[in-house]
């Protein structure tokens, strides 16, 4: 069984079937009586502001426990199973309108079509994320610390570091000189995979909260969710997964 989970804070989904399962994040009212929450079970759905789509990662990672195969998406950005043959220089983000995503065939496919799909990639790949944009100057670090407070970057690298000394050389190869970045922590693997992936990434990015303090504007507040995307980027590369980077549809009108 695979699911892709859609984390979405204000609306139901666009499109949602079997293997596309709607997660609402954080503690707002429902959106409909039928959503999944990332509020229930073992969870951290209180910290919705500071983590963005990791408190529905981690309500996977703990309490998924029938999927063979697990993923996330978002409500306005889709991973694009289906890549036209013709499209030789395909964006690694499309931007589409709403009505005209409901004529890809992503959103027309049946869900038995689709998982068949997702499960003949995962044959032959470890783990799919989105097709990497890449830097035509600086790297993974230089692109955080432009963004964001590299005191809080330089800190998540000592962590690491304390906990995993074996990643040393894998984030001066793949953060301080990477130039790939696979964006929006969109990503779908074994569950075994995202689990061994969640456990480590949450290891540091708790030890990380323990020491710092959250910044008060509200976009820099997402911290830990801005920090995972550039770090699943080494966690793939360090562990010399065979990636299969695919395109995305952005939704532009939502």
């Amino acid at each position: 069984m695979i699911k892709i989970f859609i984390v979405t804070h204000k609306e139901n989904p666009v499109l949602s079937n079997d293997v596309l399962v709607p997660i609402q994040v954080g503690t707002n009212p429902s959106i409909t009586d039928t959503i999944l929450r990332d509020n229930t079970q073992d969870n951290i759905g209180n910290k919705n502001s500071n983590y963005c789509e990791l408190t529905a990662a981690y309500w996977i990672w703990k309490n998924e426990k029938e999927a063979d195969y697990v993923g996330i998406c978002h409500y306005r950005r889709y991973l694009n199973f289906y890549n036209d043959w013709y499209n030789l220089k395909p964006s690694a983000q499309k931007k589409i309108k709403n009505e005209d995503f409901k004529k890809t065939k992503l959103f027309n496919t049946s869900s038995e079509k689709l998982e068949k799909k997702i499960a003949s990639i995962l044959s032959e790949y470890d783990v799919i994320l989105c097709r990497p944009y890449k830097f035509k100057k600086g790297s993974l670090t230089d692109n955080y610390c432009e963004e964001h407070r590299k005191e809080d970057w330089d800190l998540t690298k000592q962590i690491i570091l304390e906990k995993y000394p074996e990643y040393k050389d894998s984030i001066t190869q793949f953060l301080d000189e990477g130039t790939l970045f696979h964006m929006g922590n969109m990503m779908v693997s074994s569950k075994e995979k995202f689990d061994s992936y969640y456990a480590w990434l949450f290891s540091i990015l708790f030890e990380l909260e323990s020491r710092i303090t959250i910044p008060e504007d509200a976009y820099q507040a997402r911290i830990f969710g801005f920090i995972s995307e550039r770090l699943i980027n080494l966690y793939m590369y360090h562990h010399k997964f065979k990636i299969k980077g695919i395109p995305s549809y952005r939704i532009i009108d939502l």
